[in-house]
């Protein structure tokens, strides 16, 4: 008898079961468990790049700028100091290596970005600051990743070490306008040292001018006592001439006067001997006036030469000093309007002021040379031990007008005495007649001598009084030139050590610094193991993503335990190891696919394409396996299960952005799943290296075995309630 059956009540028949609420709340949270997984991973990777190993190594050996205040630099030690210091969450976490263990690190992966400081940077750095433009270089940065441990990695170490470049050039650029200020500091120096040499030259020149003044002064004065000293010279040249012509016809007539008159012998003998003194006398002050002429004159047209220079000496000294001036104050407009200047107007502003500079170096040294003729000369007019100058014509002078006195004074005595002759001798009139006539004509030669004795001595008191006041002129002129030489010579060097300090740089030394300026340090960012495209370095990701897709798929489509191994009472390993190889088979067919259409149609090149299929059919395999052994032990759930691992997979298998940059939930599942080393494998097989491969290949296979496993034991149950059901629940089985 037939129990009987209830139908389900319209409740019932509206609500659904709590399994089926089970289920239904389950795939609900499907998109939201995969959408809120892949945005958490990935929420913010460029904010946890500090978490991304790194390794610097600095080979810098440092640089000492080529200015005198310059203090030696090493850039590489304080970048690699900044960066080791540096806790910022868009920075690397940097630790200092040596080259060879930073190699061997980065491609092993165990850091994924090297950052190499070479020898010569600090060098390259500072070198804008050498007066050689050629030399003028950009310091370089490398940084290296590998393709082969993550491709976005090495996107983002440029952008990384771009930041780090523009700091740096930020700081290379301060470093340099500091070397060029200091320079201007120096040159600034030196011409302010050339600035108080023209002001000890401009002091030098108006001393010089006025002991110029005062010498021309005195020369005239001497010029006018030596017009007169020679016109008293002249005239006494002439009466001394007269005189001597008298002396000697008095002379006669008193030969004559003693031979007729013996009574009077002394006294002829007398008059004899001192016409003939008086005669030799009025000879050599008539050779001394002569000389004197000639001095006088030489010594007048002398004194107005070095008038003359001196007056052009000053004139080139006012020249000289706005010369100055001006280059002074294009110094200091240069130094303020310096860091608002274009390159070409800083140029053209130094080459100005060289210009400025050279020419004033040259009319300082044509001075200087002046000055010192001018003072030789001077010194000689003021007199020396071998050559006696004004001070020795004065003295001569005033011994010549003595020496004319005495004539006088003996002159007049012979006149009175041969008078007193003349009137006490009646009775030698004859004789007497002519030495009358020669006393008369050695009076009158006599008293020609003493009028041009008087203007003499008069010529040679105003010659004396300006001979003395050009001396004093001249004196004061020798020191002032002394100041204008020392002056120029300080001014001289003051503008060459200018000159040199500035820079005289062509069009194209100019636009070589101009561009090292502009960019003093520059960034090679070099791949190893570099894909040519984005795509490429995805690829692992999405391969990995692919295969596990494909072997959920197959246990959509087909039931995980074959129902006839099942039923026919084979072991349970032979049961799922069985039920498995078709799964397996299909692995392999859908990765060789995979693999060919990528690198055939999609062009993807590998480095090792025959190890990328055999990883990928081991991968592929494996996730069959996975797949199969979740399906068969519990069923449907078990590919609820499935979904849900290939999100967590791709959350933490750092395919795209290094999983350091991942939340920590991710990272701690990053080193368990499979699909994690399948992706490291492929990109090491894609791209080159071995990052990944060999952990992958024992990590793909434990997982393949322990999914077989699971497999048998879900066999070995199956096998057991297909053993105890009735025979209709076998063949519905079937």
């Amino acid at each position: 008898m037939t129990a009987p059956t209830t139908s389900p009540t319209l409740r019932e028949r509206l609500l659904p079961s709590r399994r089926t609420l089970v289920v239904l709340f389950g795939v609900a949270i499907i998109p939201l468990i995969y959408a809120g997984s892949l945005i958490w991973s990935n929420e913010d990777p460029t904010h946890h790049l500090d978490a991304v190993p790194a390794a610097i190594v600095d080979l810098d050996r440092g640089a000492t700028p080529n200015t005198d205040a310059a203090e030696p630099v090493d850039l590489g030690r304080e970048l690699t100091d900044e960066l080791l210091a540096s806790r910022e969450s868009t920075n690397f976490d940097w630790i200092e290596e040596a080259p060879d263990a930073a190699a061997s690190d980065l491609a092993s992966g165990e850091v994924l970005v090297v950052l190499t400081v070479p020898e010569d940077f600090s060098a390259a750095a500072v070198s804008p600051a050498d007066d050689d433009a050629d030399a003028a270089r950009a310091a370089t940065l490398s940084i290296e990743t590998n393709d082969g441990a993550n491709v976005i990695v090495g996107s983002v170490a440029k952008s990384v070490g771009t930041a780090v470049t523009e700091s740096l050039s930020a700081q290379v650029s301060a470093e340099y306008l500091e070397n060029v200020y200091l320079g201007f500091s120096d040159i600034h120096d030196e011409v302010a040292e050339a600035a108080e040499g023209a002001t000890d030259l401009a002091s030098g020149a108006h001393e010089t001018e006025n002991g110029a003044d005062d010498l021309v002064v005195g020369l005239a004065d001497v010029a006018s006592g030596a017009l007169d000293l020679s016109s008293g010279a002249s005239t006494l040249a002439a009466g001394a001439r007269s005189a001597d012509e008298g002396a000697e016809r008095l002379s006669a007539g008193l030969q004559e006067l003693d031979g007729a008159t013996a009574e009077l012998p002394e006294s002829a003998a007398a008059l004899d001997t001192g016409s003939d003194a008086v005669s030799s006398g009025a000879h050599r002050v008539a050779d001394g006036a002569a000389d004197l002429d000639a001095t006088a004159a030489v010594a007048a047209s002398s004194a107005q030469s070095i008038a003359d220079g001196a007056a052009q000496l000053s004139n080139g000294m006012t020249r000289l000093a706005g010369g100055t001036a001006s280059l002074s104050s294009g110094l200091t407009a240069l130094v303020a309007d310096y860091a608002t200047m274009t390159d070409a107007q800083r140029l053209a502003a130094l080459e100005g002021l060289a210009a400025r500079a050279s020419e004033a170096d040259t009319v300082a040294e044509g001075l200087a040379a002046s000055s010192g003729g001018l003072a030789a000369g001077s010194a000689a007019l003021v007199g020396t031990d071998d050559h006696p100058g004004l001070a020795a014509l004065a003295e001569g002078a005033s011994t010549l007008a003595a020496g004319a006195a005495e004539v006088d004074d003996g002159a007049t005595d012979l006149s009175s005495g041969i008078d007193t002759l003349v009137g006490t001798l009646d009775s030698l009139t004859t004789a007497i007649a002519e030495a009358a006539t020669g006393a008369d004509a050695l009076a009158d030669g006599t008293a020609g001598v003493a009028a041009g004795a008087d203007g003499l001595a008069g010529g040679g008191s105003a010659l004396a009084d300006g001979a003395s006041r050009a001396s004093r002129g001249a004196q004061r002129l020798d020191d002032g030139l002394s100041s204008l030489s020392s002056g120029s010579a300080e001014l001289s060097r003051g503008l060459t050590d200018g000159v040199d300090d500035i820079p005289d740089y062509s069009t194209e030394d100019a636009a070589r610094l101009s561009d090292v300026a502009s960019a003093p340090v520059e960034l090679d960012a070099d791949r190893a193991n570099e894909v040519p495209a984005y795509g490429w370095g995805l690829a692992p990701y999405f391969m990995s993503l692919a295969l596990w897709v494909g072997a959920l798929a197959f246990y959509l489509m087909m039931k995980p335990l074959s129902e006839a191994l099942v039923v026919s009472q084979r072991p349970a390993w032979l049961v799922a190891f069985g039920s498995f190889l078709p799964g397996a088979a299909m692995g392999v067919v859908q990765s060789a696919l995979m693999v060919t259409i990528v690198h055939l149609v999609l062009g993807v090149e590998a480095a090792s394409l025959g190890g990328l299929y055999a990883v990928a059919a081991l991968a592929s395999v494996t996730f069959v396996a996975m797949n199969q052994a979740l399906v068969s032990l519990l069923g449907a759930p078990g590919r609820f299960i499935g979904l849900m691992l290939v999100v967590l997979q791709l959350s933490s298998a750092g395919g795209t952005y290094p999983v350091q940059t991942a939340a920590t939930f991710f990272q701690a599942l990053h080193g368990w799943f499979p699909l994690t080393y399948a992706v490291e494998s492929f990109r090491s097989l894609i791209a080159g290296g071995d990052i990944g491969i060999t952990p992958g290949l024992g990590v793909l296979s434990l997982w393949l075995v322990g999914s077989l496993l699971v497999t048998g034991v879900a066999a070995a149950r199956a096998r057991r309630t297909t053993l105890g059901a009735p025979r209709a629940s076998t063949a519905a089985l079937a």
